[in-house]
């Protein structure tokens, strides 16, 4: 069983995170989990990498799972250095690569022995760089399990309203005389817990998910649709899932026998009706996605098919190639903890992170009215929650 460290941007309870390294934990000896984002913040690059580096050596440690997210933290060169100086293998999954691949994820699977994708629509152009895929998601069955309620709910969508065209989905079927039940950001009930959207998932009819990814950051990516895991999360609380059309989801669930979709609004309407009017049928499709989901998304199934692929992967290539507008974002993350660094008297940790923008260069007038001011709110709202908690 290998030895395995995790390193992730965030360790959030009741996440998908949380449901890999259930998974992880279950198939290898997990050392420990790390948010990498907290406790780089916390003691500085140095210090960081440091800590990582013994924690290899000390534990003999063969495999380590990073999560990279958009938060531009880790140091690529600190991939590198791990790989080329100690016998480990570096899988690294990608959460966001929708509408992360062209700017960060391309440049940090460089240094992946393989690379994890949950959406099966961005395998092959990991693999045209090079790149070794593995693709699917693991899940918690102990958090996600079916349970047989009474359907009191006709149609339900969990999940922040602000990505894609979903608001306006919402507002057609509403307009359209159907009762939608929301919760999630943006709406008016909130974020939710886990067992709060669970019951609501039991509860409803129709689980509608919605596939357009965020889109502040360009046009184009108006256009993008992603596959995330909530058709497996519906799928495994044993529900019936009617979902936007994303390349992907033809490999994940039989359309029209396990799982249906929809291409638009009116179409939306259609089977929303249908589905609603044939009882029989949906709840006969939500029985076979729930087999499905149970057989091949539970977490440690999934991670333990991730380490036999790993052990089947050739040698890969490690080249490193760095462009312009990958160095000016993580230049401008170094802005951000330069002054982070200098606010809490970490000198040394700032001068790293000084380093690094020589190293990079690339620096862009936005860290002045941006990156900068950034952090002094962030360190003066944290400041401020800290005395006003005290002061409760």
């Amino acid at each position: 069983m290998y030895n395995s460290l995790v390193i992730n941007e965030n360790l959030d309870k009741e996440s998908h995170s949380e449901d890999a390294i259930k998974g992880i934990a279950e198939s290898t000896n997990l050392i420990e989990a790390i948010n990498y984002s907290t406790l780089y913040k916390s003691i500085g690059k140095l210090k960081f990498e440091t800590y990582i580096k013994n924690l290899i050596f000390e534990n003999n440690v063969e495999v380590i799972f990073f999560g990279i997210g958009g938060g531009l933290v880790i140091d690529i060169f600190f991939l590198k250095e791990l790989s080329e100086n100690f016998d480990v293998k570096i899988i690294v999954a990608f959460p966001d690569s929708e509408h992360q691949f062209e700017d960060i994820d391309r440049y940090y699977a460089q240094a992946a022995d393989m690379v994890w994708l949950y959406n099966p629509s961005l395998v092959k152009i990991f693999e045209i760089y090079g790149n070794s895929t593995f693709c699917s998601q693991g899940f918690d069955t102990d958090r996600y399990k079916k349970k047989v309620l009474k359907k009191s709910i006709d149609v339900s969508f969990i999940g922040g309203i602000n990505r894609g065209n979903r608001r306006d989905y919402i507002d057609f079927l509403t307009s359209s005389g159907i009762k939608v039940e929301l919760a999630g950001f943006g709406t008016e009930r909130g974020i939710i817990s886990t067992q709060e959207k669970n019951m609501i998932v039991y509860q409803s009819r129709i689980n509608l998910n919605f596939t357009g990814v965020l889109n502040n950051e360009r046009n184009i990516y108006k256009r993008l649709k992603g596959t995330k895991g909530r058709p497996q999360e519906v799928s495994l609380l044993g529900s019936f899932i009617l979902s936007e059309h994303a390349s992907g989801l033809e490999s994940m669930f039989s359309i029209g026998d396990e799982i249906d979709i929809f291409n638009g609004k009116e179409e939306l309407l259609d089977k929303i009706k249908f589905y609603l009017k044939n009882n029989e049928i949906r709840e006969s499709m939500a029985s076979k996605a729930n087999l499905k989901a149970i057989s091949l998304y539970e977490s440690s199934y999934v991670v333990k098919k991730l380490l036999g692929a790993l052990e089947n992967t050739k040698k890969t290539d490690k080249t490193y190639y760095l462009d312009p507008q990958f160095s000016s974002m993580f230049t401008s993350t170094r802005f951000y903890y330069l002054v982070h660094f200098l606010l809490h008297g970490n000198f040394k940790s700032m001068n790293k992170e000084m380093f690094l923008i020589l190293k990079y260069k690339n620096i862009r007038f936005k860290n002045f009215y941006y990156d900068i001011p950034r952090a002094f709110y962030h360190c003066f709202r944290g400041l401020l929650v800290k005395n006003k908690t005290g002061f409760e």
